[in-house]
Parts: structure tokens; sequence; C-alpha cells
């Protein structure tokens, strides 16, 4: 009506998510599986699974009741599940993970706290896809070793 219609322009290919933060806000609770492919922050409580082709961050108060698969992840509130990043996982001084972890490089700071069985990529899986949930060699760490 008081300009030019633009309808007719050739898509440019970009999704609408290409760079998109996500929030899950403090005081919110979802439950139900989350998937995106932009950023994510989760400052809230989920209770289902959580799947980010980018990066996760768990703020302070932020629970996650599930599984998470994420690119890279920083963790400063708690997750009750198995995780997979296929980057670097940082736990800080206030996160809590207890749950198998599967991950390329992980950094823990003095206080915060991981309960469960790591499973790092090494040699020449460095850099590839990390175990998934559904593989039949999930869930098949021997406890307190970390491998299989």
């Amino acid at each position: 009506m008081f300009g030019k219609d633009n309808s007719s322009k050739p898509s440019t290919g970009t999704s609408a998510n290409e760079g998109a933060l996500n929030i899950i806000a403090k005081g919110t609770q979802v439950t139900g599986n989350i998937s995106t492919e932009g950023d994510l922050r989760i400052e809230g409580k989920i209770i289902g699974e959580v799947t980010c082709k980018a990066k996760l961050v768990l703020g302070n108060l932020g629970i996650i009741e599930g599984n998470v698969d994420a690119k890279t992840a920083t963790i400063s509130g708690e997750i009750k599940g198995t995780v997979v990043i296929k980057d670097t996982l940082t736990i800080t001084e206030t996160g809590k993970i207890s749950g198998d972890v599967f991950t390329e490089k992980i950094i823990i700071q003095l206080g915060g706290y991981f309960s469960g069985n790591c499973k790092m990529a090494e040699g020449e899986n460095r850099g590839k896809a990390i175990l998934k949930p559904n593989s039949p060699l999930f869930g098949k760490l021997e406890p307190g070793t970390g491998s299989n």
C-alpha cells in the first residue's frame, strides 16, 4: 500500500533461524522436546530432550531433565540425562551434570559437578560425530572407566 511490493523478490537461501538466539526465560517450564538450528539459552526448566545445532547455554537457575545434543555447551545450571556435545562442553563452577557425557573436549571449572561416565573422541575420530543415544554402543560404558 505505501511502498514497493517485494513479494516477487527471489529468496537468498538463508535460513530464518541462522544466527538466531532462542531464550527460555526464568520461571518458564517446557514439557516436551526442543530442537533449534540457532543458539539456545535456558534460564527456566525443560522436561524433555534438547537438540541444539549451535551453542547451548544453561544458566545458573536452568534445569534440563532429559537428554541433550548440541554443538557446544556451557552449563551453569543442572542437567539430569545423557549429554552429547560435538565440540566443547564447559561445566562452570555452578554447573551440575548427572548422566553420561559424550564429547570431544570437556572443561570442568573448580566447583563444577559431574557424576557419570565420560567418553571422548580420540585419534582418527576427533572432530567426527560423537556417539548418539540411539547407537547400539550407547549405555555400554563400564562404570568408572570411561571406556567400552
